[in-house]
């Protein structure tokens, strides 16, 4: 745009000067100086400091320079070309009100309606003008300028409610997408997903890089917590165990209920080992979660988690990798619960 600006300047400054149009018949030179100057200056200052100037106020500044410049221009032409010229700063309106908010194109508006009355008035103290001519031309540009601020501001009204329909749809897919991928009740990713991470995951050993080791975890007793507490107090346990989960692993690891009270946690570039603490550290902490009264044992039951370890071993499948998981789980179940299996 500013360019553009710069290359209309010219040829009106051309045009002024090769056909005697202008009054005084100095005035293009001037204007060509002037023009040029602060557009020049103006790019220059942009290029040097890209990161100074926000959009809004570059394009401000376009459109101010633009509108300001043509206007000025126009003050210097007869009445014919004048009229015709005065209706190009009116897509400089527009094209604020395509940009910016209402206060920047009312802005624009005012400042392009001063320079020119103010150079038609400074023309009218210098040459011989028609003063009648002047002021029924100015109150025609006013009008324009009056109608194009209403028409922008209906402009911007539909762009800024595009915007906000554009931003709620936004939000709509981002919970589309969250819900797609997230566990309803703990928020933990699930299945389908998961098995895409894992996917990922193994394209990365395979490569080279990072390996994974696989917990896979089995709440103990999970139905006799429904039957004896209740599903309302079994969903505050599927809870507490996502929350505790997430505490243990790191923010680079995954963690994910695969249904049920069966979870997978993904650790990337863990061995079989540090899978070990990270188990560890899970059952301890699920050890402290105190669910109520055993009536069986005229105590308190508390709640505990079985836990499967496998490592991915290079090339190997997805199925195979959580079948060792699964059956270490399988093994701590059957030897006692809350207990933690390595796999092979």
């Amino acid at each position: 745009m500013a360019l553009a600006a710069l290359s209309g300047y010219l040829m009106i400054c051309l045009a002024l000067g090769c056909y005697g149009l202008a009054r005084p018949p100095g005035a293009p030179i001037y204007l060509l100086l002037g023009t040029w100057v602060v557009g020049v200056a103006g790019l220059l200052v942009v290029r040097d400091r890209p990161g100074r100037f926000d959009a809004g106020t570059l394009t401000l500044a376009k459109a101010l320079w633009v509108n300001l410049g043509l206007v000025f221009a126009a003050s210097l032409l007869p009445m014919p070309v004048r009229l015709m010229l005065l209706f190009v700063p009116l897509f400089g309106v527009l094209y604020t009100a395509l940009h910016l908010r209402r206060r920047h194109v009312r802005f624009v508006a005012g400042a392009t309606w001063l320079v020119y009355t103010v150079a038609s008035a400074l023309l009218a103290l210098s040459v011989d003008v028609d003063l009648a001519m002047e002021a029924m031309l100015l109150g025609f540009f006013t009008f324009l300028l009056v109608a194009m601020v209403y028409m922008a501001g209906e402009v911007t009204a539909l762009r800024a409610a595009f915007t906000r329909r554009r931003e709620r749809l936004n939000d709509a897919l981002a919970r589309l997408s969250d819900l797609a991928m997230r566990d309803e009740l703990t928020g933990l990713y699930n299945r389908r997903y998961i098995m895409e991470v894992l996917s990922q995951q193994k394209a990365l050993a395979d490569r080279g890089h990072v390996g994974f080791a696989l917990c896979y975890c089995d709440l103990d007793n999970f139905k006799l917590v429904n039957d004896r507490f209740g599903h309302a107090r079994g969903d505050e346990v599927l809870k507490q165990f996502a929350e505790i989960a997430q505490s243990v692993v790191r923010t680079m690891d995954y963690v994910a209920r695969l249904g049920g009270e069966e979870f997978i946690l993904v650790l990337v570039g863990a061995d079989h080992k540090e899978a070990l603490n990270v188990a560890s550290r899970l059952a301890q902490r699920c050890r402290d979660i105190v669910l109520g009264p055993d009536a069986d044992s005229d105590g308190t039951m508390h709640f505990s988690v079985s836990t499967g370890i496998a490592s991915y071993r290079v090339e190997e499948r997805l199925e195979d990798v959580i079948q060792r998981a699964d059956s270490a789980l399988y093994r701590a179940k059957t030897g006692g619960r809350d207990q933690i299996v390595i796999g092979p």
